[in-house]
C-alpha cells in the first residue's frame, strides 16, 4: 500500500474510533464527570496511537494534527482544536492508570504498562476529581508536586478554579514537604484515607 493510502486508512480509522467513544461510554454506569474524564483520556489514547503510527511508518503527513482536527470539526466536534488534542494526549500519557476504567468494548489492542503510583490510588482520583483537575495535574513535571496536589484537591474539596488559584499562589512551595519527599507524600495519602474512612 502506498504511503498516502496508508495514512488515509489510519486517519479514517482514528476518526471513527474517536467518534465512537461517546456511544460506548453512554452504556456504562459511570457518572457524567467520569464519562468526561474517560472521553478525554480515550481521545488522547487514539491521538497518541495515530502519531506513533505515522512516525513508525515514516509517513510525513499531519505532523501538527491539523488534518485530523479539521476532519473531527467537520464531523461535529466543534470544541476540538490542535491544542485540545494535545491536552487530551498529555492527560493520557500522564494518567495511563485510567486504562483500568475503560470499558472492555473499546478496542485497545496494545498493552498499557502502568507504574506503581505515588500517593493516592487512581480509583479515588477517578471518583473525586473532575477532568479539569486532571488537565492541570497532567502539566506538572514533578511527580512529588503532582501527588501533593492530588491529595490537597481531595482534602480541601477544591474546585478546578480554586485549584488553579492555589497553584498560582504557590501553595505547594509554601505547604509541600521539604525532605523525605516520597515518604512525606505517602504519609499524607494515608492520613487523608483515614479521614475519608477508606483505610
Amino acid at each position: 500500500m502506498d504511503p498516502i493510502a496508508l495514512y488515509e486508512q489510519k486517519l479514517h480509522q482514528t476518526i471513527n474510533s474517536i467518534l465512537g467513544i461517546d456511544g460506548v461510554l453512554e452504556k456504562t454506569h459511570y457518572s457524567n464527570t467520569q464519562i468526561e474524564i474517560l472521553h478525554a483520556w480515550l481521545v488522547g489514547f487514539f491521538i497518541n496511537d495515530y502519531e506513533k503510527y505515522l512516525s513508525k511508518n515514516a509517513l510525513p503527513f499531519d505532523r501538527k494534527n491539523l488534518q485530523i482536527t479539521t476532519q473531527l470539526i467537520s464531523e461535529g466536534m466543534s470544541s476540538i482544536s490542535v491544542e485540545v488534542l494535545s491536552q487530551y494526549k498529555t492527560l493520557y500519557t500522564k494518567y495511563l492508570e485510567l486504562y483500568h476504567f475503560v470499558p472492555a468494548s473499546v478496542d485497545i489492542t496494545q498493552k498499557i504498562n502502568t507504574l506503581e503510583r505515588l500517593g493516592l490510588q487512581i480509583e479515588l482520583l477517578f471518583n473525586r476529581l473532575e477532568v479539569g483537575h486532571f488537565f492541570i495535574l497532567s502539566k506538572m513535571r514533578s511527580s512529588i508536586k503532582k501527588a501533593f496536589y492530588e491529595i490537597a484537591i481531595i482534602q480541601n474539596s477544591w474546585s478546578v478554579p480554586l485549584f488553579q488559584e492555589n497553584i498560582d499562589n504557590y501553595y505547594f512551595e509554601q505547604n509541600g514537604p521539604e525532605y523525605d519527599l516520597e515518604e512525606a507524600i505517602e504519609q499524607m495519602a494515608e492520613t487523608i484515607l483515614h479521614q475519608l474512612g477508606i483505610q
